[in-house]
């Protein structure tokens, strides 16, 4: 019996030894783990730069800003045509419905200091025929945007 004793007490003793000693060590990570772990927060990022499906204004500036072109061209047949051609910001309110259509087009003359309806006309049917995200919630969704048409700008 008391050797039972003994061996208990003898075997607890190791046993906490151990795990002193491991304490001690320093703790390392295999590396097939550590290149485990740096996929996944590779992963994780590339899921958050990914585009949202919904309206937003980051994608709303981009699909804009791929589409500019044809609002200079706009100014280039309208404005740009005449013998002294003026030049300045247009402000637009771009109403996009649930489904990523541009509802409507209205023009900020407060904010805009290049007043030219021929333009207007123009950019509002160019416009008008864009295609943006699907909004969140399915209702209609206002966007600002201004055209900066002066020299060094969007036009040469």
């Amino acid at each position: 019996m008391l050797w039972l004793r003994v061996v208990g007490v003898a075997a607890l003793l190791c046993v906490s030894a151990s795990c002193d000693k491991k304490k001690d060590e320093p703790t390392t990570t295999p590396p097939e783990r550590v290149a485990a772990a740096a996929g996944e927060e590779e992963e994780e990022a590339e899921e958050a730069e990914e585009e949202s499906p919904y309206l937003d204004v980051s994608n709303f500036n981009q699909k804009v800003e791929e589409s500019v072109g044809e609002v200079v061209a706009c100014y280039n047949e309208t404005a740009g045509k005449e013998a002294s051609p003026p030049t300045g910001r247009v402000r637009v309110t771009v109403v996009v419905d649930g489904d990523g259509r541009a509802k409507d087009v209205t023009f900020d003359a407060q904010r805009s200091d290049l007043k030219h309806e021929a333009l207007y006309t123009c950019i509002k049917g160019k416009v008008k025929g864009w295609r943006f995200n699907i909004t969140l919630t399915g209702a209609d969704s206002p966007m600002p945007y201004t055209f900066d048409l002066r020299s060094g700008q969007l036009l040469p």
